[in-house]
């Protein structure tokens, strides 16, 4: 069995040189792109914490976990620990960075416990009253972390990154508020316990999700019924048990489809497929194109794009 995280692919460890010995910086992307080349930014590879990019200006190209899109201005990207990244940004690319370990944020509530969730959102494009309210936070952040530190500048970072994440958090849930269809029943009280039974859930999707994909298990695994887990799902994910299982499998497919030599059959056989048939229906209702035509679209790595301008 191939462990996604012993594969050969570069891992950067937090190392700063803006402002070592804390576990947060608050920079730019063209800084980064001092500490980095754009050729390794475009390659695969993955980094030890978490990096949040809001870009101002420019634009570029972007793959995280084997998923490409474009951004530009007004994109929030946040990339977690472990997950693979290839990026080529247009060199007029401006945007913030946040980078932070996963062990400097406070200890917020249980919908943000699982910060480093590869199933959270990833990528947004932000309104204009979404992107002002983070710039707010985001100008606060940036000037505590230029000021000399005078015995509590690690103690506010911490606080301003928590109410930055948590600003992201109230995004993603405004969204999926306003997109769901009013079906006349009251909304699910977050406040309820659904949070910790949800933590727990998503930690054995992570353990189990190579032997089993069926709720029932995974209910029995945390001690409820089916049906409390369903509302713990809908409640924090706004979505079921079961679509966050087969997410789970889907991207556990997608890397090793991407970033492995094994055939079809194996990756099948390692996600707890006994058909390779059955794993290629499974993945073409998830991904919309088979296993083969997916690993094809993905032989060639991101390529750094360029125009007329030179790079910085």
């Amino acid at each position: 069995m191939v462990d996604f995280a012993s594969l050969s692919i570069p891992v950067v460890p937090y190392t700063p040189v803006c402002r070592p010995g804390i576990g947060i910086a608050v920079t730019s992307y063209r800084e980064l792109l001092t500490w980095s080349s754009k050729e390794f930014l475009a390659a695969p590879h993955r980094v030890e914490f978490h990096q949040i990019l809001l870009v101002d200006e420019g634009s570029g190209t972007f793959s995280l976990d084997s998923t490409r899109f474009e951004y530009g201005p007004g994109s929030l990207l946040w990339i977690r620990p472990n997950q693979v990244i290839q990026s080529a940004p247009q060199p007029d690319l401006k945007a913030d960075l946040v980078m932070f370990t996963e062990a400097f944020p406070l200890r917020m509530n249980p919908f943000m416990a699982m910060l480093d969730d590869v199933l959270r959102p990833s990528h947004w494009r932000l309104r204009e009253a979404e992107r002002a309210d983070l710039g707010r936070v985001l100008d606060l952040m940036r000037d505590e972390f230029r000021r000399v530190d005078q015995g509590l500048g690690e103690d506010i970072l911490k606080h301003l990154l928590a109410v930055f994440l948590l600003a992201i958090d109230r995004i993603c849930r405004l969204r999926r508020e306003s997109d769901a269809p009013f079906d006349g029943h009251a909304r699910v009280d977050l406040d309820n316990g659904w949070g910790e039974l949800f933590l727990r859930f998503r930690q054995e999707v992570d353990r189990s999700y190579r032997t089993t994909r069926r709720v029932e298990d995974y209910a029995a695994a945390v001690n409820c019924t089916t049906r409390a887990l369903a509302r713990a799902c809908r409640a924090v994910a706004g979505t079921t048990a079961k679509d966050l299982i087969d997410a789970r499998v889907a991207l556990e497919a997608r890397r090793l489809l991407a970033h492995t030599r094994l055939p079809i059959a194996a990756v099948a056989r390692q996600l707890g497929f006994t058909e390779v048939t059955n794993f290629t229906k499974f993945f073409i209702r998830r991904v919309d194109m088979t296993p083969g035509a997916f690993r094809r679209s993905h032989n060639a790595p991101i390529q750094p794009q360029r125009n007329a301008a030179q790079w910085l």
